[in-house]
C-alpha cells in the first residue's frame, strides 16, 4: 500500500512538473506572439506616417510639426510623432560656443559644463592632446574605448564623452542629430525647444521659444506652410508607440523620402 501511495505521489509530482513546464512554454509562446503583434502595429504606424508624409495632395499631407497623432491598428492604440531633423542641433556642424550652450541649456554648469564642452571638442578633433577639462585616448583607456577623433556617427556616442550623465543626455538626445543633411539650414518652425534655444536667433526665453512651446503643446496653431512643404530629400524621425491592455512597444525610424514611386523612401535608421 505504501509503495502504491509513493508511486501515485511520484506520478502526480511528475505530472505537475510536465504541466508546469507546458504552462511555461505556453506563456513564452504567448509572450512571443504578443511581441510580434506589437511589432506589426508599430510597423503599421511607421507605414501610415510614410504614406501621409508622401501624400501628393498638400491638404492631406502630414505636417512635420512634432505633435503626436493617434490612430489604431488591429486593436492597438498608436501614437505617431514626426520630427524634422533640420529642427535639431547638428552634432557635427556646431562650433564650440554652440556646444557649450547646448550643455548649459540642458542643465550643466560649473566644472561639468567645462568638462562636457572640452570633451565634446576632443572627441571630434584629430589630435590626441586633451583640452584643460577634456579627454583623449589616455583618459578613456580604463573604459575600454577611445575618442573617435572625427565626427559623431550616432547620437548615442554622446553618452561616452567625459562628464556626461543620464539626466543631461536624456535632455539633449531628442534635440540633436547626425542626419541633418547637406542642403538647407536650421528650421525654427519645426525645431525642438532646446535646439531653438541654441541655434535660434533670439536665444532662450525669447518670444520665438515661447511660441514654439505653445505650438507643441497644442495651444497655438502651427504655421500653414508646414503642411504644404515638399518633403522630398528631407530627413525625418518617426516615433511610434503601440499600446493595448498594458502591453506596449516603441519604435523609432529615421526616413528620407525620395520622390521616386519605385523606391519611395530610404531608412536611415531603425531601432
Amino acid at each position: 500500500m505504501i509503495a502504491a501511495i509513493v508511486a501515485v505521489a511520484a506520478f502526480g509530482f511528475i505530472a505537475f512538473q510536465v504541466i508546469a513546464q507546458d504552462r511555461g512554454v505556453l506563456a513564452e509562446v504567448r509572450g512571443e506572439a504578443e511581441q510580434a503583434k506589437l511589432t506589426a502595429a508599430c510597423n503599421a504606424g511607421l507605414m501610415q506616417a510614410i504614406h501621409g508624409l508622401a501624400d501628393p495632395d498638400p491638404s492631406q499631407r502630414w505636417g512635420i510639426d512634432g505633435r503626436p497623432r493617434t490612430s489604431a491598428f488591429n486593436g492597438y492604440a498608436l501614437t505617431v510623432t514626426v520630427e524634422d531633423e533640420r529642427g535639431k542641433v547638428p552634432l557635427n556642424g556646431i562650433i564650440m560656443e554652440e556646444a557649450r550652450q547646448l550643455f548649459q541649456f540642458a542643465g550643466a554648469s560649473g566644472n561639468q559644463l567645462d568638462t562636457l564642452t572640452d570633451s565634446f571638442e576632443d572627441w571630434e578633433d584629430v589630435d590626441n592632446t586633451a583640452r584643460p577639462h577634456g579627454a583623449e585616448a589616455a583618459q578613456y583607456a580604463g573604459l575600454g574605448y577611445k575618442p573617435r577623433n572625427a565626427g559623431f556617427h550616432t547620437v548615442e556616442e554622446l553618452r561616452m564623452i567625459k562628464g556626461m550623465t543620464d539626466d543631461i543626455y536624456n535632455r539633449i538626445a531628442p534635440a540633436v542629430t547626425v542626419f541633418f543633411g547637406e542642403s538647407g539650414g536650421f528650421s525654427e518652425s519645426t525645431s525642438q525647444i532646446l535646439a531653438l534655444e541654441v541655434l535660434g536667433e533670439m536665444g532662450p526665453n525669447s518670444m520665438e521659444v515661447v511660441q514654439r512651446q505653445q505650438q507643441l503643446a497644442g495651444t497655438m496653431a502651427m504655421p500653414q506652410s508646414l503642411a504644404k512643404a515638399n518633403l522630398t530629400g528631407r530627413t525625418l524621425t518617426v516615433r511610434v508607440e503601440a499600446r493595448q491592455a498594458g502591453a506596449h512597444m516603441r519604435r523609432t525610424a529615421i526616413v528620407e523620402l525620395t520622390g521616386n514611386p519605385n523606391d519611395p523612401y530610404w531608412l536611415r535608421y531603425l531601432d
